[in-house]
């Protein structure tokens, strides 16, 4: 099954999705993914040493609407879903939404601003660990939900943004 996902510099790849021992592979890039529990997948790098047992590595993953988040090695990535006629295949999503429960720590933009392609626009606290919150493509905020110290829980819009 073939998937397109957006990454956060708004590059769109195709990449190849195969049922594989009770869990997922990813074609072409030596990746297997296999349930750990809840929001949690056991990572194994096709020829690799490093991680956890047998190079097996424990990743924290959130699906909060079309977009996947995923945590390793100490950092947050976010995969957007293109679905076909779908907001992620022309226009743009309208909001964004926390991946997991948090404190917002900053607000680094504010009403009105134009913002580009991966700026940081929120830190929020989740997990005892800071997720920089990016614009996933060019854009103007509209509204932003949350202020330095509300506690906001998954899926929760955090900001608005519109079309320049």
């Amino acid at each position: 099954m073939e998937q397109e996902v957006r990454t956060p510099d708004g590059e769109v790849h195709k990449i190849g999705l195969v049922p594989a021992d009770g869990g997922l592979s990813i074609e072409d890039a030596n990746l297997h993914f296999e349930r750990a529990g809840n929001d949690t997948l056991w990572l194994t790098r096709d020829g690799a040493s490093d991680g956890g047992e047998g190079g097996k590595q424990l990743v924290h993953a959130a699906k909060v609407r079309d977009s996947w988040w995923i945590h390793i090695d100490g950092r947050c990535w976010k995969l957007d879903l293109v679905e076909a006629g779908g907001a992620g295949a022309g226009g743009a999503d309208a909001g964004l939404s926390a991946p997991m429960p948090g404190t917002i720590l900053e607000v680094l933009v504010s009403q009105g601003e134009e913002v580009v392609t991966g700026q940081a626009l929120l830190v929020m606290e989740a997990m005892k660990m800071e997720h920089r919150i990016t614009a996933p493509k060019d854009g103007i905020i509209e509204t932003i939900h949350f202020q330095v110290g509300e506690r906001c829980q998954r899926g929760d819009a955090l900001i608005t943004m519109t079309d320049e």
